[in-house]
């Protein structure tokens, strides 16, 4: 039945869904919390893609709202308004009046929350870096490569279940 919908070998397609089950452990919140500097208050991980929302937007030049976090995030715009109310309460951003539309709030990184994303991107990447040191460089700039296409070319309204549903 599903042979009909792959293009590659279904052991590869089978490797590939195994291993991405695998990854999720990744961003768990039990696996690897983010601790802040003073080695005791755990970051939410929720707080880090908030963050890490508004850095984007400030490299890219452009006003960040609370849909630009729902987006990255995956999330509805209610529960990323949440998100952005405890990144906010923890004193990582400011909502600030739009310069672009007076209807709506745009949200803007404290030094505070400058700080934890150099932090975080700092810990992330060194980590993937020991995860890789015995790779080829080739196979890391490869697989980067790969794995950022995929995530490009992913439909963010369906998800592996959608093709299941009536």
């Amino acid at each position: 039945m599903y042979d009909t919908y792959m293009c590659s070998d279904p052991t590869d397609i089978a490797v590939l869904d195994d291993a991405l089950l695998r990854l999720r452990r990744l961003w768990s919140a039990s696996r690897s919390p983010f601790v802040d500097d003073d080695g005791i208050t755990a970051v939410d991980v929720s707080s880090l893609i908030v963050v890490e929302a508004c850095a984007r937007g400030v490299e890219a030049g452009t006003e960040v709202v609370v849909g630009d976090v729902a987006e990255l995030a995956d999330v509805t715009a209610s529960t990323a308004s949440r998100l952005v109310d405890r990144a906010a309460q923890a004193g990582l951003l400011l909502r600030v009046e739009s310069s672009i539309d007076a209807r709506r709030t745009a949200l803007q990184l404290t030094p505070a929350g400058a700080s934890l994303r150099e932090r975080a991107v700092t810990a992330r990447t060194a980590w993937l870096a020991d995860q890789l040191q015995e790779w080829d460089p080739a196979e890391v700039r490869i697989f980067g490569t790969l794995l950022a296409r995929f995530a490009d070319g992913l439909a963010p309204s369906r998800g592996p279940g959608d093709r299941f549903s009536p």
